[in-house]
């Protein structure tokens, strides 16, 4: 866990709209996570989070346009760690989403993203506060034990 010293950070910072900078942010993660007090157990499955978020903001927020930025903010306040990944898009009805196990989308090649980003975090919240300025916030409650899912075999 991190020290008394890591209680109260925040990290931002943006990149324009590039499928290449996923492995950017993913490696961020990686690097950070463990001074911001996340657990071992739970760095990679959060880091899946960011990924899979960062590309909903690029290909489907900024729609691969690379004047548009995604931009990344993370901050730990207490035993709470708040993700939020922005693009410039206009947003999306979540109740639009497939479900991912219904069986007709088990075969598709795409779909799973915020499925997968819900099954790791402990909340998820979709943010707009202006105009072309949509994002998604993670949250993660460093006090809670992991699901049986993100535990090392």
């Amino acid at each position: 866990m991190a020290s008394d010293a890591f209680k109260d950070m925040n990290l931002r910072f943006r990149v324009h709209s590039y499928l290449r900078y996923t492995d950017l942010f993913e490696s961020l993660c990686k690097a950070v996570f463990p001074e911001f007090g996340i657990p071992p157990e739970r760095v990679d499955w959060l880091c899946l989070s960011v990924r899979e978020a960062v590309n909903n903001a690029v290909l489907h927020g900024n729609k691969k346009d690379p004047a548009k930025w995604v931009e990344f903010e993370m901050e730990r306040a207490s035993e709470v760690v708040l993700f939020r990944v922005w693009d410039e898009g206009s947003g999306f009805d979540q109740g639009l989403l497939s479900d991912p196990t219904a069986p007709e989308n088990l075969m598709r090649p795409s779909g799973r993203g915020i499925f997968l980003i819900r099954q790791f975090v402990d909340g998820v919240r979709f943010l707009a506060d202006r105009p072309g300025h949509f994002g998604m916030e993670m949250r993660v409650d460093l006090t809670r034990q992991p699901k049986v899912s993100e535990q090392e075999e």
